[in-house]
């Protein structure tokens, strides 16, 4: 223990193996630029980023420390625990919840691991009302941290356990709506309603904005990956279109070729879990 409790969050979550990197003081604004590389697990670099008597809080990035933090909100007249606990229950497997959780000043953050090196993008009121996640390319304010609303608690030291399965479905993009026809047109070849897809798909990761675009591109892979286990689509080509389309944001706001790989990789991985065919064509007597 040292004498800062602030440095001493830091190290915990880093002996854990998360990527921590300061906030400003009482705040959840990062303190420094880049935030997503500098994000770190070494000692030396936490030490510097809270030297003695900094009062910087401590976020964990989600994504490079293989988190995804599903967080509950109990203001605003809402009620994200019990909202989960009844989903659950509904489930039958309450014992999920039991995992490594956080009391933040507005309700909880719970902790899980993500299966297989997975990647999934953060979402918003997806689950439920009053429940986000938080996964690749954000971050959560650890235990041990200070805002103007509260304290950030850890209220178990146990171990994150695996995201369930049940929780990573209801994470999972929905599907893509099919290309709409024409009215009476007769039905598509599969070729071109499968160019009717790839062309919608790459042009929303050519679209995406700074701050959508990891999604979009999730999104995108999640789509072509389903094709691709339905044995519709080469999974080649479906990675060459996908990378092509977002390799226009490389450079600009951090946007790495490394991070369009893991992405489309991850995109891949989940869509498989859902395979979707393509009707045949039909012909004219």
């Amino acid at each position: 223990m040292s004498a800062n409790r602030f440095l001493d969050a830091a190290l915990s979550a880093a002996m854990r193996g998360w990527y921590v990197f300061p906030l400003q003081p009482h705040s959840k604004v990062p303190a420094i630029k880049d935030w997503p590389h500098r994000a770190t697990t070494d000692e030396i670099r936490i030490r510097d980023f809270w030297p003695h008597h900094c009062r910087n809080n401590v976020a964990i990035a989600t994504g490079p420390s293989g988190l995804h933090v599903i967080d509950l909100d109990t203001h605003r007249g809402l009620d994200g625990p019990a909202a989960l606990y009844q989903l659950a229950t509904r489930s039958g497997v309450r014992a999920t919840l039991l995992t490594y959780t956080v009391a933040t000043p507005n309700g909880r953050h719970l902790y899980y691991r993500m299966p297989g090196g997975l990647l999934l993008p953060n979402t918003a009121a997806l689950i439920a009302p009053g429940i986000d996640s938080r996964g690749h390319g954000g971050y959560v304010v650890a235990a041990g941290s200070h805002t103007n609303d509260g304290d950030y608690r850890a209220l178990t030291n146990r171990h994150p356990r695996e995201l369930p399965p049940w929780i990573l479905q209801m994470l999972t993009p929905p599907p893509s709506p099919a290309p709409a026809a024409e009215p009476g047109a007769p039905p598509a070849h599969p070729d071109a309603y499968l160019r009717a897809i790839l062309s919608a798909e790459t042009g929303k990761v050519t679209a995406a904005v700074p701050g959508t675009r990891n999604t979009a591109l999730f999104r995108a892979a999640f789509t072509l990956g389903r094709l691709v286990a339905g044995g519709a689509l080469d999974q080649h080509h479906a990675h060459e279109v996908l990378a092509a389309a977002a390799a226009v944001h490389i450079g600009h706001h951090q946007f790495t070729a490394r991070e369009i790989e893991r992405t489309i990789t991850s995109g891949f991985t989940i869509g498989a879990r859902r395979p979707r065919s393509l009707p045949a064509a039909t012909t004219n007597a």
